[in-house]
């Protein structure tokens, strides 16, 4: 018995459904029983139809306004009209105009602030004589165009060495600043800052030494009468530039000791230029010994 389309569904369908059988040349219709037939449970099938893909439009990175200009007339059909536009139209355009910077003197004749210089202050060491024995300033009209030429030059200051030998020369306590206090007027005219050496050595018998300035008179009397005061090399030669090291804190000076001396001698210094410190002197003075 062959089972037409008809069967098939009512045998899915668990239905009878009327069927026409066929023998030879006669036909019969009888409804079929096909709740023998096995029932197949239906499939879960999804179908896919095939879609057709469109690819998003072509995007094209901005371009500068001279390689816009420069590909104006072969532009790619894919390329977006809307930046395509936009960078002929950019490249059209007139560069803006950037103000010209002043020179620092066009600007400081406006009343502008000034620009400072950098670099390193320089200090120009002046001759180990310029103030004499006498305590006054050493060739006083030569001292003032050389400060003035200093200046002009960009110098910052000026060295001197302040003499032991010079200001306490004749007695003990006994200072003599006049030569150092015109030479301080003089830089300080001429807008000079100064580097205030104390020296406490004795000046000459050195290489580049161009004068002879020894130690104070009274010290040197109390190193004839203990020649242990000064330095003594291996063959027994004594040496009076300096007081030795050896007996700074022995009062052998008259009752006090060398950095007593030394002391006093910085207080007066101080005593009497105190309203130069910190505009004319700089703090920074130096001490040798």
């Amino acid at each position: 018995m062959a089972l037409n389309l008809a069967h098939q569904i009512g045998a899915l369908s668990g239905t009878q459904i009327a069927a026409e059988f066929t023998t030879g040349e006669q036909s019969s219709s009888a409804p079929a029983n096909v709740s023998g037939v096995r029932k197949l449970p239906l499939a879960n099938l999804r179908c896919k139809s095939p879609v057709e893909t469109v690819s998003p439009p072509m995007l094209t990175p901005p371009l500068t306004p001279r390689s816009a200009a420069n590909r104006s007339g072969m532009m790619s059909p894919m390329l977006r009209a809307d930046l395509s536009s936009a960078c002929q139209a950019y490249g059209t355009l007139a560069p803006l105009e950037t103000a010209e910077e002043e020179s620092p003197a066009v600007a400081w004749k406006r009343g502008g602030k000034k620009e400072e210089k950098g670099g390193v202050p320089v200090y120009v060491m002046m001759p180990l004589d310029s103030v004499t024995y006498g305590n006054t300033v050493n060739r006083k009209k030569a001292m003032n165009a050389s400060l003035q030429a200093l200046k002009s030059a960009g110098v910052e200051g000026i060295m001197i060495d302040v003499w032991w030998g010079l200001v306490e020369r004749e007695e003990r306590g006994a200072y003599n600043w006049g030569g150092y206090a015109e030479l301080l007027e003089m830089a300080k005219k001429h807008g000079l800052k100064v580097q205030a050496v104390m020296s406490f050595h004795q000046c000459g018998g050195n290489v580049g030494d161009s004068c002879t300035i020894p130690l104070p008179k009274w010290v040197t009397e109390e190193m004839d009468k203990d020649p242990d005061l000064a330095y003594t090399d291996q063959w027994g030669r004594r040496n009076y530039e300096y007081v030795s090291l050896g007996c700074d804190i022995l009062p052998a000076l008259e009752g006090r000791t060398p950095v007593q001396c030394y002391a006093d001698f910085m207080r007066s210094f101080r005593d009497n230029f105190k309203h130069l410190l910190g505009d004319t002197i700089v703090v920074n003075f130096r001490i040798y010994n």
